[in-house]
């Protein structure tokens, strides 16, 4: 069964037998940017190495070049590629670094009334019409942390500024990981930073002893 990820700008994932399990931990700045989002798919080896042959078919030397051969770098300021054998399984980790995703990804963001929606397709149960997902024989872990307390979401948990999903292997999924929070625009923002603050916490004493 052939399934695409264009919601990551991956290339063609097959999802051949036995299980996969995809694992997300997405965090999203105020501005919209997604500051890092990280993807971790652990699989058997007969899947990595039904993966691997599906790479060759396709003309690419390696499963990296794989499922990365549509991701635009240009969107992000760094991406990393890891795949490693452990025991019985296979992991491949991606991560992506202060990413802005394009208006061809089904990850998007968007900042709009003093909010931040956050949304990834990736994992909806693919259908006859759409390539979108992985579809059945992968479950899904998927941790998003939004930059202020999360106002709304389809989460099966949410707690503060936190939503966490979790999907069987044979779950369908009929709609895609949606949040919203506030967009924090104060001086203390993420933006901000911690030293930034430190600094203007003492200029303030300063002032206030002068005074």
């Amino acid at each position: 069964m052939h399934r695409a990820v264009p919601a990551l700008g991956l290339a063609a994932l097959v999802v051949l037998s036995g299980c996969v399990t995809a694992s997300v931990d997405s965090t999203v700045a105020a501005d919209g940017t997604v500051s890092e989002y990280d993807l971790t798919l652990e699989m058997s080896p007969s899947v990595y190495d039904g993966l691997q042959s599906r790479a060759g078919q396709e003309g690419y030397d390696s499963v990296e070049g794989y499922l990365l051969a549509d991701v635009n770098v240009s969107r992000m300021d760094d991406y990393t590629y890891e795949q490693e054998l452990d025991g019985e399984n296979v992991t491949l980790s991606m991560t992506f670094t202060n990413w802005t995703p394009g208006p061809d990804s089904d990850v998007s963001t968007t900042v709009s009334g003093g909010n931040v929606t956050y949304v990834d397709r990736t994992f909806r149960t693919a259908s006859e019409n759409t390539d979108v997902a992985f579809g059945d024989g992968v479950a899904v872990e998927y941790r998003l942390t939004m930059p202020a307390d999360i106002t709304s979401s389809n989460a099966d948990l949410v707690r503060n500024d936190t939503a966490v999903w979790e999907y069987a292997a044979d779950e369908p999924v009929e709609e895609p990981v949606r949040a919203t929070s506030p967009a924090p625009s104060s001086a203390f923002g993420p933006g901000m930073g911690i030293p930034v603050a430190v600094v203007a916490l003492l200029g303030a004493a300063l002032l206030a002893r002068r005074d």
